[in-house]
């Protein structure tokens, strides 16, 4: 029942997990839900048809268990299964079933008592893992009952990856954890705590570039769809990684090798974190160098100067924007997404007056790929060295 709908009888092929979501299908997803149980035809009836509009809703019920055990019995499953007493219905308790939820059930039950030495407490944890695919009957995810099994299954999966951290970690099984962790921010790759403990665990494996990469597209991915920063956790981790002591190397010439960086082209784009040391390091060396510096902000909004809205329309407009960034800045500007619609330039080496031709070149680019671009883009910049100084270009507007 995890990922879908599939009963299959010895070799036989009862409910193929492409067949049509029937009320007869609906019916023995329920049966078997509750298995051993006797259902009241009116439970039954309404969990099938709802609200909907049935003259004779008893005689609709008893058509579809008539048809459920008219197919079991074609595909040699005996009909008694399906058992009738005192207006209530059952999938008979004796028949011998493998259920992927009543599995899953018992093995986190085993786990809420506990009593297991660590190394067969961390199978159970993979072995509910594993028997978890896509969530609880995702085709059926509009029912009713259907939700709250959904919710409830889903909390269960979350709570297993809490509960097998700390015994990964002793036991150092982290190449078995990383991979349902993989499956598991694929899934649910809004679940912060996931997000950490896949970012984590490559760390650990000493896959520091893989982390790095993990950490910005769960972070962009925060960002362009829930307009939400990094949390405290996530920075916190990331400086962990950051600043995680590398293996020693025999010349500064491997160390020069390894930080360098092949093929670069356009100015460069980097997260906020990364962002704020260079400017702190710039804005250090210029009490020294004497050069200007500028930062620029974008401002991306609707046309009357409302904020965007998170969604695929905005995320196409900040691709345009990055875009437009790499075709207008220099291979010595730096840049990153300081919120949701806005973005911070560093211009290296320029002068007051050229802020506003940076500006115009970035509109110009923004502008002239899309022939039906609603958005506004404002541009305001002050130097780095005086706080005082601001400029502001807040053209808008198509191009």
């Amino acid at each position: 029942m995890f990922g879908g709908f599939e009963v299959t009888y010895g070799e036989t092929a009862v409910i193929p997990r492409d067949a049509r979501n029937s009320k007869v299908v609906q019916l023995f997803q329920y049966l078997l839900c509750r298995r051993g149980s006797m259902i009241p035809q009116g439970e039954l009836i309404e969990v099938l048809l709802g609200e909907a509009d049935c003259a004779n809703p008893l005689a609709v019920l008893k058509n579809i268990v008539y048809r459920l055990r008219k197919l079991l019995g074609e595909r040699g499953v005996p009909r008694e299964c399906i058992l009738h007493a005192k207006s209530s219905y059952s999938f008979s308790g004796e028949m011998p079933c493998r259920i992927d939820i009543e599995e899953y059930e018992e093995a986190v039950r085993q786990l809420k008592d506990g009593g297991q030495a660590a190394g067969d407490r961390l199978a159970l944890c993979f072995r509910a893992m594993d028997l978890y695919r896509e969530g609880f009957l995702p085709h059926s995810s509009g029912e009713p009952w259907v939700m709250g099994a959904f919710v409830r299954y889903e909390g269960m999966y979350c709570d297993l990856f809490r509960t097998a951290q700390p015994l990964v970690r002793e036991q150092e099984a982290y190449d078995a954890f990383l991979a349902r962790l993989k499956k598991a921010t694929g899934l649910y790759p809004y679940e912060e705590d996931l997000s950490l403990m896949y970012i984590d665990c490559l760390y650990e494996t000493k896959r520091v570039q893989e982390a790095l990469e993990a950490y910005d597209a769960a972070a962009n991915l925060m960002l362009d769809d829930l307009g939400l920063k990094p949390s405290q956790r996530m920075r916190a981790l990331r400086s962990k990684i950051t600043g995680g002591m590398q293996e020693v190397v025999p010349s500064v010439l491997e160390v020069r090798s390894k930080i360098a960086e092949a093929g670069a082209s356009g100015a460069l784009f980097c997260n906020l974190e990364v962002f704020t040391n260079i400017y702190r390091f710039v804005v250090r060396h210029m009490e020294r160098s004497g050069q200007s510096v500028f930062l620029m902000l974008c401002t991306l909004s609707e046309l009357d100067g409302t904020p965007l809205t998170s969604g695929g329309q905005t995320k196409k407009t900040v691709e345009q924007f990055l875009a437009a960034a790499s075709a207008s800045l220099r291979k010595s500007d730096v840049y990153t997404r300081y919120s949701p619609s806005q973005f911070v330039l560093m211009l290296m080496e320029i002068k007051q007056e050229n802020c506003g031709i940076v500006a115009d070149r970035l509109r110009y680019f923004f502008y002239r790929n899309s022939r039906m671009n609603r958005t506004r883009l404002t541009c305001k910049s002050i130097s780095a060295a005086d706080m005082d100084i601001m400029m502001e270009d807040s053209s808008a507007g198509k191009w």
